[in-house]
């Protein structure tokens, strides 16, 4: 399979590597400021169809993005609030939140997970109750990526109607988050929701067919989440080929040594695998519903384990100090391997290929 950007795209791919490059350069973080570059350079309208104020950017370009993000190690909450988040609204018509995102004052985060259902989201144990004249939202979610006092929550529910999504604005009462650190340094939350009184209007989208519509988003994300990683890995593999080529033994540099030439070039194998099934499953996320999930799981199980093999290998390659705080190496690992269990781990995902019977071409 093959995939050759076009010139436009080619000229996006520089333009996000740059802006990226220069965020993770930054020292002191100002995460307001990074957001407004954000905007300015048009990525939080990117994937959204200009009519709904948008670029109108499709799975390729995101994907285009996401590998220079990976590289980078991007910190922003782009894929949560922007790929996940921000789709799930288009796709249900909340206009004003979704304009919100784009003109970059808003930054809805999605509530999926739930403490002891792992990775189950379409049955929900939260629910909300008519109330007067809105709804009682009561429940919990876990390990809500990037959430924050500041996030606009956008929680499924159970209701008597079907799987209900609700909007929760920042400061509601009645909602707990409490902040969590992941391991690659970046934000996390546990969120509960009390009795949490909300307006009739805090429902967006229709319980009869929000739950095909939130699959859709998550299969797009996860899509995005297989190119972070690839660019991820494609990163940590040039540092540890640097590394091979300057760190010296014997009097001569160790990337001389054809066990570990042999053992780079494996690394390079798995990247390019993962490569060509992260191309299917862009492919395919205008598929049917089945089909395009099984494409994605497929996808981000083999991404998951070329992950920890090349994970793994570069820290064997490098020794102890691919482990130090101080050397890159440790922190693209680390990110490596909190992504490979966002949106399930491999088992997960291969059990959800089993159910469909299989992949489809595209």
């Amino acid at each position: 399979m093959n995939f050759e950007p076009g010139e436009e795209q080619q000229l996006l791919a520089a333009s996000v590597a740059r802006l990226f490059e220069d965020h993770a350069a930054q020292l002191p973080v100002d995460p307001a400021a990074q957001w407004r570059d954000y905007r300015d350079i048009g990525l939080l309208g990117l994937p959204f169809a200009e009519a709904s104020g948008g670029l109108g950017g499709g799975a390729e370009e995101v994907m285009l993005v996401m590998e220079a993000f990976g590289r980078a190690l991007g910190r922003a909450p782009y894929p949560s609030s922007v790929l996940l988040a921000g789709r799930l609204l288009e796709a249900v018509g909340a206009r004003d939140l979704l304009a919100g995102l784009i003109a970059g004052d808003r930054r809805p985060v999605l509530c999926l997970y739930e403490p002891g259902r792992r990775y189950r989201w379409d049955d929900p144990a939260t629910a909300a109750e008519r109330a007067d004249d809105g709804w009682l939202l009561s429940g919990a979610k876990c390990a809500v990526l990037d959430a924050g006092p500041d996030s606009v929550l956008i929680c499924p529910a159970t209701t008597a109607d079907g799987l209900g999504l609700f909007a929760v604005p920042p400061g509601t009462a009645g909602v707990t988050v409490d902040l969590l650190p992941t391991p690659d340094g970046r934000r996390a939350a546990n969120v509960r929701f009390d009795a949490v009184a909300l307006p009739a209007d805090a429902g967006i989208g229709d319980p009869a067919t929000n739950r095909t519509l939130l699959a859709a988003a998550i299969d797009g994300a996860i899509a995005a989440t297989c190119a972070e990683m690839l660019g991820a890995m494609e990163k940590l593999l040039e540092i540890t080929v640097d590394y091979l080529g300057t760190r010296r033994q014997f009097g001569v540099a160790i990337g001389s040594f054809q066990a570990l030439q042999h053992r780079a070039a494996d690394m390079l194998m798995a990247i390019e695998q993962a490569r060509s099934m992260t191309i299917h499953a862009v492919a395919m996320l205008g598929a049917a519903g089945e089909e395009r999930g099984a494409a994605v799981a497929a996808a981000k199980a083999l991404v998951n384990r070329a992950a920890r093999f090349v994970g793994q290998q570069a820290i064997q390659l490098h020794g102890g100090m691919g482990l130090t705080s101080e050397y890159p190496a440790g922190a693209y690992f680390q990110r490596l391997t909190v992504l490979e269990n966002l949106f399930g781990d491999t088992d997960h995902h291969l059990d959800t290929v089993e159910r469909a019977g299989g992949l489809k071409a595209a």
